[in-house]
């Protein structure tokens, strides 16, 4: 997605950033994920990749996530990245794009 990794590549220096992918959903798709996120965001730790059904089981902060499902039993803060199938979502925090992100994050920082 356009501006992602300059952003989360930024992020990276004032908060721990972790990829989490509901890879379970389509177990054959491990190995293409985990060489797609080590090519394109190579400065983080692949340790920091988690691969899992449920999001919820990631004790972090925030969540960022185009579906809400993935909010419901997460204990931290989730924040809907729009996309078609989400628009007509309420009750969360929404983004539209990654400058979005930053902006959030980024201001949050100055708290």
């Amino acid at each position: 997605m356009k501006d992602s990794q300059e952003v989360i590549r930024e992020l990276s220096e004032h908060y721990e950033i972790f990829i989490a992918t509901a890879a379970m959903e389509f177990p054959s798709s491990f190995t293409a994920k985990y060489e797609w996120l080590k090519e394109h965001f190579s400065f983080l730790n692949d340790m920091n990749f988690v691969f899992c059904g449920d999001k919820s089981i990631i004790n972090a902060d925030y969540l960022i996530d185009d579906s809400s499902r993935h909010f419901k039993r997460f204990i931290g803060q989730g924040i809907l990245y729009s996309a078609a199938h989400n628009l007509h979502e309420t009750g969360y925090i929404r983004v539209n794009n990654w400058q979005e992100i930053r902006h959030y994050f980024m201001t949050e920082e100055l708290k």
